[in-house]
């Protein structure tokens, strides 16, 4: 015999939704299912939303008493199989996610939080918005001018992977270091991009300036990073490659600005990370090309 709802409906049926049709969750309990989904234990969902275990336990008897459901494994077989917006097909690498990324966004087990300064059709900065580490615009398939937002290490399937390999704690703490480099980099970005404006207008003039921002910066990222050395040891970050990967950073910012903000770690930097950290820095998969928008903006951080 089939398990039923509190209102006879059939459980094995049930398509569990956020919003629309079919049997609704509260807002938590979609985030709760989402992480769920993508293999996170309750501890590590509980840690992720800063709430206690027994709270998520909580979340998941309720549904299911309100929903009939037996455990755990059906709630998230139910929800992986809900209904998505649209009905057409998507690539299966897109990011589902809506954007832009609200503060504290913690449904991706993938994400890695970083801010994008973004410019106006005079390259002039109009401010800095929240986006995540592996987001990219690519080609919809069979066409040459619709895009769509990909995440670069693939799809759902892929990102789990990912996650687990680096270890979804340790991504989280990773996170939350890099925004607050983000948080310290801003105004010297902000100054920077002043800077190289007035550079163009005036014939190359302010390279000294530029450079004393520069020093400064990495003055502060220094005794960021040193204050933080402790958590950096535990994650398996070498603070001496860490600051190697920063400044690298930002002097192709100021060589390339933020017209390129995709490069990779070269091998003699990445050689100085331990093994097990080593595929956060190349998270992209191999294989064919693939075609990018040109962003009028950049990663920063």
């Amino acid at each position: 015999m089939r398990d039923r709802g509190k209102n006879g409906d059939d459980a094995g049926n049930n398509e569990l939704t956020a919003g629309g049709s079919g049997p609704r969750v509260t807002p938590r309990q979609a985030q709760i299912l989402e992480l769920a989904a993508a293999g996170l234990s309750d501890k590590q969902i509980a840690r992720r939303l800063r709430v206690t275990h027994r709270t998520v336990r909580t979340h998941f008897e309720n549904l299911f008493e309100d929903q009939g459901i037996r455990n755990r494994s059906q709630a998230i077989a139910i929800w992986s199989r809900r209904p998505t917006q649209g009905h057409k097909a998507r690539p299966a690498d897109e990011c589902p996610y809506p954007k832009p990324f609200p503060p504290g966004f913690v449904e991706c087990p993938a994400y890695e939080a970083t801010q994008m300064v973004t410019l106006d059709i005079s390259h002039r900065p109009l401010g800095a918005v929240w986006t995540c580490r592996h987001l990219e615009s690519r080609l919809m398939p069979n066409t040459d001018y619709r895009w769509y937002g990909a995440c670069a290490i693939g799809d759902a399937a892929a990102r789990r992977r990912w996650s687990a390999a680096i270890g979804v704690d340790r991504l989280y703490e990773i996170s939350q270091l890099r925004q607050e480099v983000s948080a310290v980099s801003g105004p010297y970005i902000q100054r920077l991009i002043e800077l190289k404006n007035a550079q163009q207008a005036e014939a190359g003039q302010g390279s000294g300036q530029m450079q004393g921002v520069v020093d400064e910066f990495m003055t502060e990222m220094l005794r960021l990073l040193q204050a933080r050395k402790t958590v950096l040891d535990e994650l398996h970050l070498p603070l001496r490659a860490v600051l190697q990967l920063v400044r690298i950073a930002i002097d192709r910012f100021v060589e390339q600005g933020l017209s390129e903000p995709e490069w990779e770690v070269p091998d003699e930097v990445l050689t100085q990370f331990p093994d097990d950290i080593r595929s956060y820095f190349r998270p992209r998969h191999t294989g064919g090309s693939v075609e990018k928008l040109d962003y009028t903006g950049g990663e920063i951080a």
